[in-house]
């Protein structure tokens, strides 16, 4: 199945997985597995993204917001991780939210926030 990010929510939820440790149970198995089933796509994303960050800001900035990544292939357990790290990377943002003073920060938060469960709603009717 198709699955359609803006380029910054699969930055949020690779960085993520990268971030979590590895454990024993089934799902950090299935996200371990993610990680490593798209990482093909994500290393060089990555470098590209760390490249512009460097050199050309509005560029950056026009690939993180502007861009659509798409994976063709993904199956049915991915799509089902991918759904529950947005979840736990809401999680954590509804924590960061509620102690943010910085109203332009906390106005990005939210942004976000709204984004990623717009994507975890479509990727729920996805599976």
């Amino acid at each position: 199945m198709e699955i359609r990010f803006t380029v910054w929510q699969f930055v949020r939820l690779m960085v993520h997985l990268e971030d979590s440790a590895p454990g024993q149970d089934t799902e950090h198995a299935a996200q371990s597995a993610l990680l490593k089933a798209w990482n093909d796509i994500w290393q060089p994303l990555d470098t590209e993204l760390g490249e512009l960050a460097k050199s050309d800001f509005d560029a950056y900035s026009a690939l993180m917001m502007d861009r659509e990544l798409v994976i063709d292939d993904a199956t049915s357990d991915q799509t089902q991780s991918a759904k529950k790290v947005i979840e736990q990377i809401m999680t954590i943002m509804d924590k960061a939210i509620k102690a943010d003073e910085d109203p332009d920060q906390l106005q990005n938060l939210k942004f976000e926030r709204r984004e990623l469960r717009q994507l975890s709603r479509k990727l729920s009717r996805m599976t």
